[in-house]
């Protein structure tokens, strides 16, 4: 009996968004980066500056026009949607992750979409990775051939100057680094501002 050739069909993909800034960071930016180091707190694996709106600074007012334009066109390329409103960044970061550190795996909670932007890394070895949550895995098999459907972590390489987008739930992180050199990344989270739904409809809602 003769049966028509299959086709396997990937439904509802997680975007994730890659740029680059296309430039080199100014002394004036590289030198705020590296005084913020001096007043950084411990996290999980690294260290993070203890300001958490670092790109509310002056000194950075040209990487966030950057940042912001790659934001709205995530935003226009992904959602695609007529309602009016618009995205804007919220917190931001740096983290410094030093020889044998690493930053752990995690979401970020209260927001819609977050980013990385890569001040200085090394641009052969060093990388993000994802992995896909805990309650969308029902076996755990030992898999003979990984596809875009069994696996269940991905890495993707990033060099200095890089833009990564992605929603705040997926779980990403680094894991511990032997590359000699400190990596440093700025991270921020994304919300909206206006209106979304319709009024007429009963979805209204004001933000």
């Amino acid at each position: 009996m003769n049966v028509q050739e299959p086709k396997i069909v990937g439904l509802f993909p997680t975007p994730l968004y890659l740029s680059n800034i296309n430039r080199s960071l100014t002394e004036t930016e590289i030198n705020f980066v590296d005084k913020c180091k001096n007043n950084s707190v411990k996290n999980d694996g690294n260290t993070t500056s203890s300001d958490s709106y670092i790109l509310n600074n002056v000194e950075l007012k040209e990487i966030k026009k950057s940042l912001e334009i790659a934001v709205q066109d995530y935003f226009n390329q992904v959602l695609s949607s007529t309602d009016s409103f618009f995205p804007y960044i919220t917190q931001s970061w740096i983290n410094y992750t030093e020889t044998n550190q690493y930053h752990h795996r995690h979401i970020h909670t209260h927001s819609l979409v977050s980013g990385v932007f890569y001040i200085k890394c090394h641009d052969e070895l060093d990388r993000i990775e994802f992995y896909k949550n805990k309650e969308d895995r029902f076996f755990n098999l030992q898999v003979k051939e990984f596809n875009t459907f069994n696996t269940t972590d991905l890495w993707f390489p990033v060099k200095t100057g890089d833009i990564v987008l992605f929603p705040s739930t997926l779980t990403h992180g680094v894991d511990s680094r032997e590359r000699i050199n400190t990596r440093i990344s700025l991270a921020f989270n994304v919300f909206v501002k206006g209106t979304i739904g319709r009024k007429d409809k009963f979805s209204e809602l004001i933000l």
